[in-house]
């Protein structure tokens, strides 16, 4: 099977990633662990405006997400040249809102900034090492709306 490049995604519609999610296998929540580099995919102006767009809930200068390996994480951002660890979240196994299949989740805790604790990342694995992420805000109407991005794993990152 032809591993998809960064460059093919970027060239897909929106709506073609929930076919490409569905057709994808959940991760092992276990092998989450570790450090993943986020790379927003899609459309041009899905691309240009994902970083301003996560800068309004608090995630500015975004760089990924670090799993714990015990069923939690947090996202890293890139802030006054050093990466932080910044918003927790948790992993769940749970019935996709994407394409209602089972699936992996991360979800954020109550009280954590507007919008994240109405928001939820899926992830699928796309290859090795690279996992699809659709970024779903968990409201009725908005569900439709699925926003990609990739993780990748990463062995060694300098500041973490």
């Amino acid at each position: 099977m032809h591993e998809l490049t960064s460059q093919e995604l970027n060239q897909r519609s929106l709506r073609s990633f929930k076919q490409l999610f569905a057709s994808l296998a959940p991760p092992d929540p276990l092998s989450l662990q570790g450090v993943h580099q986020a790379e927003f995919v899609g459309p041009a102006w899905l691309r240009r405006s994902a970083g301003p767009l996560l800068a309004l809930g608090g995630l500015q200068n975004w760089w990924g997400k670090e799993f714990d390996g015990s069923g939690g994480g947090k996202n890293i951002v890139r802030r006054r040249g050093s990466l932080e660890r910044v918003l927790p979240m948790e992993i769940q196994e749970r019935v996709s809102l994407v394409d209602a299949r089972p699936g992996v989740a991360l979800t954020y805790p109550p009280g954590s900034r507007f919008p994240w604790p109405r928001f939820v990342d899926e992830l699928r694995q796309l290859s090795e090492g690279r996992l699809l992420g659709l970024g779903v805000m968990n409201v009725r109407w908005l569900r439709k709306l699925a926003f990609p991005f990739l993780l990748h794993s990463r062995e060694h990152v300098d500041g973490l």
